[in-house]
Order: C-alpha cells, then structure tokens, then sequence
C-alpha cells in the first residue's frame, strides 16, 4: 500500500469495519483540498543550482532543506514511518487514535506536521522549478543549434548542387568541344595519310 493511500485509508470510510470503530467518513476531494495550493513554491537554497541538481542520480532532500534554513525537525518523517508501521487489520479509530497518541508521545501536534511539510513541500517545488527553467534554457541553447547546423546544412546541399551542375554543364561543353577536335584529327589524318601513299599503278588499257 502507497503512502498516500494509507494515510487515506485512516479516514475514507471501509464497509468491512465494525460499527463503532469507524471515524466520520471524509471523501478524496476533501483530503485533497488539505495539500498545500500549487501556487506556493519557496526559493531555491544557497548553493543548489539547477545545473547540479539530479546530476549524480537520486536528490538528497535533507541538505537542501537544512540550506533552506528549515528548523531541524523531521516530523513528516517520523509520522510516516509510524503510518507505515501500523497493521492494516487496526480498526480505522484506533489507527487515527495511535497516530494521535504517537504525536502526543514526540511533543508535537498536527499543526507542527502541517508546518514542516509545507516548509519542505515548498522547497521540493523549488528544486522541481529550477531544474525546469535550467532545463528548458539548456533546451532551446541546444535546439537553436540544432537548427543552425540545418541551416547550414541546406547551404552546403544548395551548393553542392550548384557544383554538380557547374560540372555537367563543363562536361558538356568538353564533349562538344572534344568532338569538333577529334573530327578535325580524324579528317585530317585521312588526308595525310592519302598523301603520304605511293600512287597507284597507271590502268592497263584494255586488250582489243
């Protein structure tokens, strides 16, 4: 079971707890207007950049809240793992009374909770923001690369068709040329040829 659906499973309603045992029923929507409004996101700490964040893999959120100047408390954590410890099989009002009781144990109240995990949930966003906007500049710094190679990729292509063309156009005028000089030749060796010949015996005159 997620987290999340076991602190809900201590308030949504189950058909299979006995009468007695369960709490006032509270649907999703309810439990989700508890979070803390999106528009609620805290400052990047000192010495955390969107360049170096989520670099080495998984993000170490405790140093970056200790950056952030939040009080050394750790009362989601140690609530969440009291909710993780509790038996699934626990009646839904002893679940919500041990949790009650186990605050009560640490000498903190649900207001000290709801402090700490607002003060770390803004600096999460934070994190999540940064690296969004570092990202998306790195993006279009990339992306405007990107397309001055294509830019000048379709230069070389346009030239290089012009070359290809240059070149058929040479070939043509060399074939055209080639082939007046190879008539001249082949005329003119003939001609030379036929001079250079001894004459031909003179014609007998034709026996009466």
């Amino acid at each position: 079971m997620s987290r999340w659906k076991k602190v809900k499973s201590l308030f949504v309603e189950s058909e299979d707890e006995a009468p007695g045992t369960r709490v006032p029923q509270v649907d999703e929507a309810e439990l989700m207007m508890m979070e803390l409004p999106a528009g609620e996101i805290g400052d990047l700490p000192p010495g955390a950049s969107g360049d170096s964040l989520g670099k080495g893999g998984a993000i170490d959120f405790q140093p970056l809240y200790d950056e952030a100047g939040i009080p050394n408390t750790d009362e989601v954590e140690a609530l969440e793992r009291f909710l993780g410890g509790i038996e699934d099989s626990l009646p839904q009002a002893s679940k919500l009374a041990a949790a009650k009781a186990f605050l009560s144990a640490i000498g903190k109240s649900p207001n000290d909770v709801l402090r700490d995990a607002a003060s770390k949930i803004k600096v999460v966003r934070a994190v999540e923001q940064a690296k969004t906007e570092w990202v998306g500049a790195q993006v279009s710094e990339h992306q405007a690369a990107i397309d001055e190679l294509l830019r000048k990729a379709e230069e070389h292509k346009v030239a290089m068709e012009r070359l290809k063309k240059e070149l058929e156009d040479v070939r043509g005028q060399c074939a055209v040329e080639e082939g007046r000089l190879q008539g001249a030749r082949v005329f003119f060796g003939v001609m030379d040829k036929l001079e250079a010949a001894p004459p031909p015996p003179p014609a007998k005159a034709p026996k009466k």
